[in-house]
């Protein structure tokens, strides 16, 4: 009689989904690089939150016309998910917008980037998923280069920095939520709401404390365009079905690499230059993400995570063992 253990067969791991879902995770951050200098650009014609309103409504458009069929049917719970997550990713928005305004781009851009030490944090609390050293060691590198690329003219905490941070928090407890939402309700329905949500509250700020009007220069609808499909809806779409497959801080640490395509960009389309501190911090925040890949135990080395599998489990039983809830 063979031995037991020599007749299992080895587990496949899904590892085509993760390099996909890697793959266009960084696409994301590319994109995200970019809209910074199409940003910069387009403020210098209206004001943020009227930009806002109309990156979003045509983000919301776009969803709704890829989705419209999913809403006949959209659950209840699927939408105030969705709704949670908007405005809790609004929040972010704001607090970056007003908070550039009373601190230097160097400040924010690391205060921002903060969001890779909150998500471990955060996750360990919420979602009892304590990290390994391989991800320990990877925020420790990562953030040390966004120090040494964001913080040029030395760092003083202002009034602008602690709302920064809340932005910071606040988008790292969106990632939270949408580890949890993403595995129990249908994507698009998320993504839809979410940018809706986006849409009316920018409405809202833009009719309170800015000129709402309707750009009138074709580098404006050039960066919308790209702001509100690609950036918006495709990008937090893509954010959503990395989520299903990798943990929040494998996530946070792709998403650190926006600010290195955005010293890109900006060197491409603005003449901006990168000094050999910039360089090295680029290089750090690089290799933060790389480590992630090394072999290793934990969320990201193949195995499904306890909490996942106890989900399933208990969400098979309840459904006979068939279906998921969109």
């Amino acid at each position: 009689m063979k031995n037991e253990k020599n007749t299992r067969k080895p587990v496949k791991r899904p590892r085509g989904k993760k390099n996909l879902a890697q793959f266009l995770l960084i696409l994301v951050t590319v994109v995200w690089g970019l809209t910074f200098s199409l940003v910069k650009m387009s403020l210098k014609f209206m004001g943020p939150f009227t930009f806002l309103s109309w990156r979003f409504i045509i983000a919301s458009v776009a969803m709704t016309a890829i989705g419209a069929a999913n809403l006949k049917t959209a659950r209840r719970k699927a939408l105030l998910a969705g709704v949670i997550l908007g405005v809790i990713l609004y929040a972010s928005y704001t607090f970056q917008t007003v908070g550039l305004k009373y601190t230097t781009a160097g400040n924010a851009g690391f205060i921002t980037g903060l969001f890779i030490v909150f998500v471990p944090i955060l996750s360990f609390l919420a979602l009892k998923q304590k990290p390994d050293v391989k991800s320990v060691f990877s925020v420790i590198i990562a953030l040390t280069g966004l120090g040494f690329l964001s913080i040029q003219n030395g760092f003083h905490i202002k009034i602008g920095d602690l709302l920064v941070l809340a932005c910071a928090f606040s988008y790292s407890v969106h990632i939270i939520l949408l580890d949890r939402y993403v595995k129990k309700h249908d994507l698009i329905i998320l993504t839809m709401t979410q940018m809706w949500v986006l849409a009316i509250c920018s409405l809202i700020c833009a009719s309170l404390f800015e000129n709402l009007r309707a750009p009138k220069t074709q580098i404006v609808w050039i960066s919308l365009i790209i702001c509100g499909i690609f950036a918006s809806a495709v990008a937090f779409y893509i954010q959503g079905y990395a989520q299903r497959v990798f943990s929040p801080v494998k996530t946070a640490m792709v998403l650190i690499m926006e600010p290195v395509f955005s010293v890109g960009f900006g060197m491409l389309l603005l003449a901006e230059r990168l000094s050999a501190r910039g360089w090295l911090g680029c290089a750090l925040i690089f290799a933060g993400m790389l480590l992630t890949e090394l072999p290793g135990e934990g969320a990201e080395s193949g195995a499904p995570r306890k909490a996942d599998m106890e989900a399933a489990g208990l969400e098979n039983l309840k459904r006979g063992g068939t279906g998921k809830d969109q």
